[in-house]
């Protein structure tokens, strides 16, 4: 039987490992976040994708048995610097494409207002080393943040955003 060194051998030394970093990424919703425009806003927090199957369960004879049932995504939160910006604020032009607060008017269809994201991740050089692709991204909620006159800490807008699916791009 061969023996098992306790050292680095499995993946984790040679030229090749790659270690992802968390403090290494964008997070890219098109003229809301980190997109190229002027008007978007900077990320400065947010997570990968949720998943988990719903249960399905079968009752036989003493014993409860599981299968794997519908998939559902969760929520992510995105944390974005909310900068002053000569355009109008990109998340609450987002919110005027389902909702018009000042008009009072709702427009339920997603004609538009629905977006495709991405999420990269970089290596040391910015080298994309990992993409997400997350399909039909709406904001599910939106905080334009706290204030707080005992702090000098930067103005922020946070989004959770609901999305249909999410997959690794090659």
């Amino acid at each position: 039987m061969a023996r098992k060194t306790m050292g680095m051998d499995f993946g984790l030394d040679g030229e090749s490992a790659c270690y992802k970093k968390k403090n290494r990424w964008l997070f890219i919703i098109p003229k809301i976040s980190a997109d190229e425009s002027v008007e978007c806003l900077p990320p400065f927090k947010s997570s990968r994708p949720q998943f988990s199957f719903k249960e399905l369960e079968a009752q036989h004879i003493t014993e409860t048995i599981y299968f794997p049932g519908k998939p559902e995504w969760k929520p992510i939160t995105l944390f974005l610097y909310d900068l002053k910006k000569d355009t109008e604020n990109p998340i609450f032009k987002w919110l005027k494409e389902i909702y018009d607060p000042e008009q009072g008017i709702y427009k339920p269809s997603c004609d538009g207002w629905k977006k495709t994201g991405t999420l990269e991740m970089y290596d040391g050089c910015g080298n994309v080393i990992e993409t997400w692709t997350f399909e039909n991204i709406w904001p599910q909620q939106i905080e334009f943040g706290e204030l707080d006159m005992g702090t000098s800490d930067l103005a922020t807008c946070d989004l959770t955003i609901r999305y249909d699916r999410a997959y690794i791009t090659n």
